[in-house]
Order: C-alpha cells, then sequence, then structure tokens
C-alpha cells in the first residue's frame, strides 16, 4: 500500500517557503510596513450630523476623500453623533469633509477636530518585540520539559518563527494597513501554529517511545499521517468560519479575518512541512555526527597495505620478515 511521503519530498516545502517569505522579506526591507494610525496618530473628529446614519454610510461619505480606512464609532445613546478617526488632516481638508457630512446628513456641526497622537508608541512596540522573544523562550523551556528534548522546542519555535514571517511579509508585500488589531492577530497565529504543531510532535515522541524497529523518517512520516486528517479537518472549519467573516463581516474585519487566515494555512502548514521535516534533519545530523568517530577508529585499525600490491600482508610474513 502507497502513502504519501511528506518527509521524502519536504525539499518541495523549503522551496515553497522560501518562495513566500523571501519577497516578504525584501518588501519588508524596501517599503516597510504599512503602519495604521494606531501607530502613527491622525485626526480625531466628532461630529453632531442633521439625522441619524449607519456606519456604513459615513463611510461611503468618507470614501472620496481617500478616508474608507477610518475608524468610525457611533454612541447608542447619541444616535446622530460620529467619531471619526483618520489620517492627519489640514483645516482645508476638515473643513471639506465638514461640508461634504453637512450635505449628506441636512446638516453638520464639529463637536471637536484635533490631532491625536498613536495610541501604540515606539516604547509600546518595543515592548510588544520584548513580549514575542520571552514568549518563544518559555515556550522553548516548555516543550522541553513536555518532551524532554530540547529538539522538539526547537523545531517548533522555529515553524512558528516561519509562520510570523510569512504573515508579516505577505502583509508588507499587499501593502494591508497594519494596526492594532494586528497584534491580536499576531497572538492568534503564535496559538493556532503551536498548537497544531504539538499535536503533531506528540504522535511523534509516542511513537519514537513504542521502540519500534522503524526508520526514524519513516517513523516520523507515519506519525504526520496518522494526525493528518485531524489538522487538516481543524484547519479547514476554521476557514469556512473566517471566509463567512470576511465577505458579511464588513471592511474594518477585513484585514483582521485576512491575517487570522494566513495564520491558519501557514500553521497548517509548517506543523507538516517545516516542524517534523527539521526534526528529521536534525536526526540525521546526528546520526552522522556518532558516525565519523567510528569510522576514524575503524580506518585506524586497518591493516599496513603492502608497498606494492596495495593488499594486506598475513601476519605470519610480518613476522618472518621482523626476524629476519
Amino acid at each position: 500500500m502507497r502513502t504519501w511521503d511528506i518527509i521524502g519530498n519536504r525539499r518541495w516545502g523549503y522551496l515553497l517557503s522560501l518562495l513566500v517569505i523571501v519577497p516578504g522579506v525584501l518588501a519588508l526591507a524596501t517599503w516597510g510596513i504599512n503602519f495604521g494610525i494606531d501607530f502613527t496618530g491622525g485626526t480625531l473628529l466628532n461630529l453632531r450630523l442633521g439625522e441619524d446614519t449607519s456606519l456604513e454610510q459615513v463611510r461611503a461619505t468618507l470614501r472620496p476623500f481617500g478616508h474608507e480606512d477610518a475608524v468610525i464609532q457611533k454612541s447608542a445613546d447619541r444616535p446622530r453623533e460620529v467619531l471619526v478617526r483618520t489620517r492627519p488632516l489640514d483645516e482645508e481638508q476638515t473643513a471639506r469633509l465638514e461640508a461634504a457630512f453637512a450635505r449628506e446628513y441636512g446638516g453638520a456641526e464639529v463637536l471637536r477636530a484635533e490631532r491625536v497622537g498613536p495610541t501604540i508608541g515606539r516604547e509600546l512596540r518595543q515592548r510588544a518585540v520584548q513580549a514575542v522573544v520571552i514568549g518563544l523562550i518559555l515556550q522553548v523551556i516548555y516543550i522541553t520539559v513536555r518532551f524532554r528534548s530540547l529538539r522538539f522546542a526547537l523545531a517548533a519555535d522555529i515553524a512558528l518563527v516561519h509562520d510570523l514571517l510569512v504573515v508579516v511579509g505577505i502583509f508588507a508585500l499587499t501593502r494591508r494597513e497594519v494596526d492594532s488589531s494586528f497584534v491580536a492577530v499576531l497572538l492568534t497565529v503564535v496559538g493556532y501554529s503551536i498548537n497544531d504543531t504539538v499535536v503533531i510532535l506528540d504522535r511523534i515522541r509516542e511513537n519514537v517511545n513504542l521502540r519500534l524497529r522503524e526508520p526514524f523518517d519513516r517513523l516520523v512520516n507515519r506519525s504526520m499521517l496518522e494526525v493528518l486528517v485531524r489538522s487538516l479537518t481543524t484547519g479547514f472549519g476554521a476557514i469556512v468560519a473566517l471566509v463567512l467573516m470576511y465577505f458579511f463581516g464588513g471592511p474594518t474585519l477585513r484585514d483582521f479575518v485576512f491575517g487570522l487566515g494566513l495564520g491558519v494555512v501557514t500553521g497548517t502548514y509548517s506543523s507538516l512541512f517545516v516542524a517534523s521535516p527539521i526534526l528529521v534533519e536534525w536526526q540525521r545530523l546526528s546520526e552522522r555526527r556518532q558516525r565519523r568517530p567510528a569510522e576514524a577508529a575503524e580506518g585506524a585499525a586497518v591493516p599496513e597495505l603492502a608497498a606494492v600490491g596495495g593488499s594486506p600482508l598475513p601476519a605470519r610474513r610480518r613476522r618472518s620478515r621482523r626476524r629476519r
């Protein structure tokens, strides 16, 4: 019976990862991340309109001015007031927006118009990076204790870094806006990725403890196939829910849902084509290192070769030559 040889084809997985990660890293180095107003700051407008309206109508009014990505809030007890936070505007741009709202809704009064700083500053971004690094270190410690193996922990963390690079890189390539919800996306990706990876690694550990006389790469491949349906089913269910949210959740959720979808796809992929193959590569490297001393000792024990014929001299002839 033929089975899918995932480990045997692991180099194709490496190639696919490089084809996604390298352009993303280049985009990060060239263009950077398209930070939203949560990171860069902007203008805060508090308007009282002449009539009640919906968030979608307000967004449609902002669209001709290029501010359809603005953060819009309404209060239930003040249905005619809207709070709009958008990119920095000067006085002339603010006046044009006020005139557009007045035409659309029978009048508009600006209750407040002020520049606001970023809600996530440089210091908080540095703390976020520190938190991610500390989280990775703690996961290494936890998985090392859980699986009693450092290589399992490092394989899981390499897969996790792979997933974060994919998500951040694709956001940089597509120039999607990164706001405060993107932090939640990264945290969700971390949780989903490590969960799916631990399931596969746990099955590998169970099969290793059975001490079956089976090559390690075959054992890993069989372990992956045993949990493959579970991983794909979980990922497919999450993707279905995210697709519905993407199309019916409104434009403000689309970047958030897009990031979650990327995390689910790359989290499932890295568990199969990154974490598990890294274990195999590590095992092969260890086996090669163990064979080197043995091969060196075996080579030192080889008898001397005959000077002319190049074949080992029999022991009796060597002793007779010494007597002469």
